[in-house]
């Protein structure tokens, strides 16, 4: 049964219709987004959570949007229960109820969800781009957050992954994740401003991961200064349904401004944040 069936008969029609479509996993942390019209029933839907979601142990409630330079929510602990940490290493288990360790693809997260943006919801891009990545190749991950983007294609292949983030916050958990995932001989973590620390970095790319759709396209033509020919750049942005079919065109013209000619690889949907709004995964090689 699903948390809308579960609240049938605690809830009335008018309040169910205010139910969230769905909710956010991430370890063993439950993260709703709960609309004004339910403030007083928060309590009941977080218990209705841990009856239909066996996984979860704690129930927090976005009080607010991602926002700001760290991308980092803030949050309010609705529930919570006991929780155990089942083959994490003891240095490494979670002690803030805000905590938590994600399983994904075979690699292992550490996150606090009220300091350091993470989607789960991304699980398949990351794995679409770990799948492309070849041995021997050079990887700048840029907006890296916890490491997830960075750590994953570690995991898989013999490559070098240079990670860069701004959040102090994001850069503890990402260097416990590098780690726990055994990759410390293959990414190293940059506390800083992409846009001081990329004129810094020597040498070029081949492979740049840009994960961050709010602001990581204002950073292209920084992004371009550490391409070579054959680079593949993974470009992430947020567009209304009507500009993606001409925002490969956009991209490719400004790349060509900046002294760069590309081949748009792909452009798709990456997930959907609002009616007719999309999270756009843009996939760009260099000529």
């Amino acid at each position: 049964m699903d948390i809308k069936g579960t609240l049938k008969g605690k809830l009335n029609a008018e309040e169910l219709k205010c139910l969230p479509r769905a909710f956010e996993v991430v370890g063993n942390i439950a993260i709703l987004e709960i609309p004004e019209e339910l403030e007083g029933r928060k309590e009941t839907i977080a218990e209705a959570v841990f009856a239909v979601q066996k996984n979860v142990k704690v129930v927090v409630n976005k009080i607010g949007e991602v926002e700001g330079v760290f991308r980092v929510p803030k949050v309010e602990i609705l529930a919570s229960k006991p929780r155990s940490f089942e083959g994490i290493p003891k240095k490494f288990i979670p002690k803030a109820l805000t905590e938590t360790v994600h399983h994904e693809s075979g690699a292992r997260y550490k996150i606090d969800v009220s300091k350091a943006y993470f989607s789960a919801r991304l699980s398949g891009e990351r794995e679409r781009i770990a799948s492309q990545v070849k041995s021997g190749e050079k990887i700048l991950c840029l907006f890296a957050g916890v490491g997830p983007f960075a750590i994953l294609p570690a995991r898989k292949k013999k490559v070098k992954v240079i990670a860069v983030e701004i959040n102090q916050d994001a850069v503890k958990y990402m260097l416990e994740n590098i780690e726990m995932n055994k990759v410390a001989d293959k990414v190293q973590a940059i506390e800083g401003d992409v846009a001081q620390v990329l004129p810094g970095l020597k040498g070029k790319f081949d492979r740049i991961i840009m994960p961050a759709p709010k602001n990581a396209a204002d950073f292209l033509e920084l992004a371009l200064s550490k391409a070579k020919k054959g680079t593949i750049i993974h470009l992430y942005t947020f567009a209304p349904v009507e500009e993606i079919k001409t925002l490969g065109e956009k991209i490719k013209a400004r790349c060509f401004a900046a002294k760069k000619k590309v081949e748009i690889l792909d452009v798709r949907k990456a997930g959907e944040i609002g009616p007719y709004n999309y999270r756009v995964s843009v996939e760009i090689k260099i000529e």
